[in-house]
């Protein structure tokens, strides 16, 4: 048993031009509805008992997917771990699958594979031929305290992160699979 967290607290800065300068990309239509339709149908999918969704802007638009969460104030510069951590803190299940919004083409063992490697004390997260991805993750609920701790301590890298609780990569090899629509290019190339 698991929650899914699905992260679109960020700034969507490469994704904006002077047709969209304030691009949401969560919001943003993709294949005919919001990357965060296809992002919380995929975890529903996958096996997740609720949806919870890091949004830090437009949550009220966001609702229509999952329970909205947003960064705890004291941690509202510390980028996207930030968003894992309110996940965790909320999570009522005592697993938590993490999926960026903007990663697409999700394969369909994704949770599973990671849970079966993941530990209480030892998340596992996603590599795939073009490296690693590492949002794409399992985490326990009792890794919330070290995050916290890492946060607190000025720690901001996912990687880093990662590095201090032992995590586990599991090889997704498909270069097709974990897609991020970071830019306008990716965007038009998958779409």
């Amino acid at each position: 048993m698991f929650d899914g967290l699905i992260l679109a607290g960020g700034q969507s800065r490469r994704m904006r031009s002077a047709d969209a300068p304030e691009a949401d990309k969560g919001l943003m239509p993709w294949r005919g509805e919001p990357l965060a339709a296809h992002a919380c149908r995929y975890l529903r999918a996958q096996g997740a008992d609720a949806v919870w969704i890091s949004a830090n802007r437009h949550p009220e638009d966001y609702a229509a997917y999952g329970t909205v969460v947003r960064d705890d104030p004291d941690h509202a510069q510390c980028g996207p771990l930030a968003g894992v951590l309110a996940g965790l803190r909320r999570a009522r299940s005592p697993w938590l699958f993490v999926l960026p919004v903007d990663v697409v083409r999700q394969p369909g063992d994704l949770a599973a594979r990671l849970a079966a490697a993941a530990r209480p004390d030892r998340p596992a997260y996603a590599r795939t031929s073009d490296g690693p991805h590492p949002l794409c993750l399992m985490a326990h609920h009792d890794l919330a305290d070290g995050l916290q701790a890492f946060l607190d301590a000025g720690g901001r890298q996912v990687q880093g992160w990662l590095r201090s609780c032992g995590a586990v990569a599991v090889d997704f090899s498909d270069a097709d699979a974990l897609i991020n629509l970071n830019t306008p290019e990716d965007w038009d190339r998958w779409s």
